[in-house]
């Protein structure tokens, strides 16, 4: 397996760190939900949801990978990059493929997380609480 960059790392742990801090996304991941009603957990989503949303919005510009609409006729050329398209389905011969687009894709034009002053650990998620 690729390693990735200490740098790296720590942005991913900030990612994860500002969805703790606006959804409470890794609370809502570390939770066993089995033994919860359909609407308990419909009802958890939605806030899970709008913040994650929020972060989206604010640190991210999301962009598609293909564009046209789903369910539309898209045509995969010859040397495309399997890292950003994925064939499915009865796949044979050689490019160029014609399909459906099931979905776009996503790709990230721009990530523009908050700055950590240095004395902060980055890889800390959320501290931890006490009431006193």
């Amino acid at each position: 397996p690729r390693t990735i960059s200490a740098d790296a790392e720590r942005g991913a742990a900030r990612l994860l760190a500002v969805l703790q801090r606006e959804a409470r996304l890794v609370d809502f991941l570390q939770e066993d939900i089995s033994s919860y009603e359909d609407a308990q957990v419909g009802a958890a989503v939605r806030g899970v949801h709008g913040g994650c949303n929020k972060v989206l919005a604010e640190f991210v510009t999301l962009e598609p990978v293909m564009t046209g609409a789903e369910g539309g006729k898209v045509t995969v050329p010859q040397g495309f990059d399997p890292a950003t398209i994925r064939l499915v389905g009865n796949v044979s011969g050689q490019p160029p493929f014609s399909g459906t687009l099931a979905h776009h894709g996503w790709r990230a034009a721009t990530v523009r997380l908050p700055e950590l002053p240095e004395s902060m650990d980055a890889m800390v998620i959320a501290p931890a609480e006490v009431e006193v």
